[in-house]
């Protein structure tokens, strides 16, 4: 089994924008569901959302064929997946009273969605990602940040940038890619996932915020193993550098 299913992974608690319901920040999180495809998936979503006050999430293995959106309680689903076949998906759960700020919901595949939200002074796109793991063919993995890094770039410059993802990638504490990740990751060293995104994270100027705050070792892990025991890192939040100070924490709810 995966992490609690009762709560997301990882949240970004507030990000400090202009006017009106955004001066107080929006409270954003990710979370692998592993499926909303499932009797009583979307009613424990809502449940969660609600009981941790989160506006918007990025959602990943949802499970949902087709590319829209749908109400589920007070959030609306924007979701992407797989013409056929219930495997995969992507989506973004956003509350009812953040609807008018959604300028643009592109579902490019079933790994990778943006999100476009009006806040002031700048807009802010929501990058959610869903990586191979670390298993996969490697072939797979280089078409997957082959296209991440081109969705990327094709991103207008006068907006702050977040990719949320579940990325399957262990990030250490090598100095050398301090810079990128600091000083506060679960791992000591980076599996080949994890280098692959700190690879991007360095190409795009970002930030890995996952791993530069600092929390307690049981609360660093997002992601644990039939067996009990072992607990990796694998869900992450990139920002610009220059916008890091926008948010506040990195941790699980």
């Amino acid at each position: 089994m995966r992490p609690s299913r009762n709560q997301p992974r990882t949240q970004i608690n507030g990000i400090k924008t202009g006017h009106g319901i955004r001066k107080t920040g929006i409270k954003i999180a990710t979370w692998n569901t592993l499926s909303l495809y499932r009797t009583g998936a979307c009613q424990n979503l809502t449940d969660v959302l609600d009981t941790y006050g989160i506006q918007i999430i990025a959602l990943q293995e949802i499970r949902w064929p087709g590319k829209g959106q749908l109400k589920v309680g007070e959030y609306i689903v924007y979701f992407s997946g797989m013409e056929e076949g219930h495997a995969f998906g992507c989506a973004f759960a956003v509350h009812e009273s953040l609807e008018p700020y959604i300028k643009e919901f592109n579902p490019i595949s079933e790994r990778i969605t943006l999100l476009r939200v009006d806040t002031k002074p700048l807009n802010i796109i929501l990058v959610c990602v869903h990586a191979p793991t670390e298993t996969g063919e490697e072939n797979m993995k280089d078409v997957f940040y082959e296209d991440l890094s081109q969705i990327y770039d094709k991103l207008p410059g006068n907006v702050i940038k977040l990719v949320i993802c579940d990325l399957n990638a262990k990030c250490g504490k090598e100095t050398h890619f301090i810079p990128m990740i600091g000083k506060e990751s679960l791992h000591e060293t980076s599996n080949g996932n994890g280098l692959r995104l700190i690879s991007f994270a360095a190409a795009k100027d970002m930030i890995i915020c996952s791993t530069t705050f600092p929390h307690k070792t049981i609360h660093k892990a997002t992601w644990k193993s039939p067996d009990g025991t072992t607990c990796n890192q694998i869900d992450h939040i990139l920002v610009q550098k220059r916008f890091r100070s926008c948010i506040l924490t990195g941790s699980k709810v």
